[in-house]
């Protein structure tokens, strides 16, 4: 009994080793800080250290001086899937939804919402945004990544619509 009391109040002392006054990622990080980005100003790419390339708006918005225009698209999982696959045919190169691993990589954790570098994604919405891993609940269920504090959830409904970001292959 002792035990299972010293345990319980570890677990209540620890907690989830979430910090919840964590600043704005737009108040903290300062203008033309890429952090571990490259960017290119023109073309609205931005290649991660890892090597990974992203394209710095949502699906459905285009790069412009350095913002974000346009209303970015809501698909389910299975048409961000298909739209994906014809974005790649039209433009000649392959893209695809990132993994989780990929989104872990941009998130920064000393702030939140969202918990990406606004430099880099100008105007990232504070959503889901489905990635590119299968969710060991079946085909009915997907993965998103939720920007508010990079938090993973891999029990989405597919057919919930959410926006999607795009890396290159």
């Amino acid at each position: 009994m002792r035990v299972l009391i010293t345990c319980l109040a570890l677990v209540l002392i620890t907690g989830c080793d979430r910090n919840i006054d964590q600043p704005d990622c737009g108040s903290m990080i300062q203008p033309q800080d890429y952090g571990r980005f490259i960017v290119d100003g023109a073309d609205g790419l931005a290649r991660h250290i890892s090597g990974t390339v992203w394209y710095r708006c949502a699906a459905g918005q285009s790069f412009r001086g350095k913002k974000c225009l346009g209303e970015s698209l809501a698909l389910t999982r299975s048409e961000a899937d298909a739209y994906v696959r014809e974005f790649s045919e039209k433009s000649g190169e392959i893209w695809r939804l990132p993994t989780r691993d990929e989104f872990e990589q941009i998130t920064e954790s000393s702030c939140d919402n969202p918990a990406a570098n606004p430099n880099v994604f100008p105007g990232l919405a504070v959503v889901n945004y489905w990635t590119a891993d299968s969710s060991w609940h079946g085909d009915r269920f997907g993965c998103s990544i939720y920007m508010y504090k990079g938090s993973t959830y891999c029990r989405q409904a597919s057919q919930i619509e959410q926006p999607i970001l795009m890396v290159k292959d």
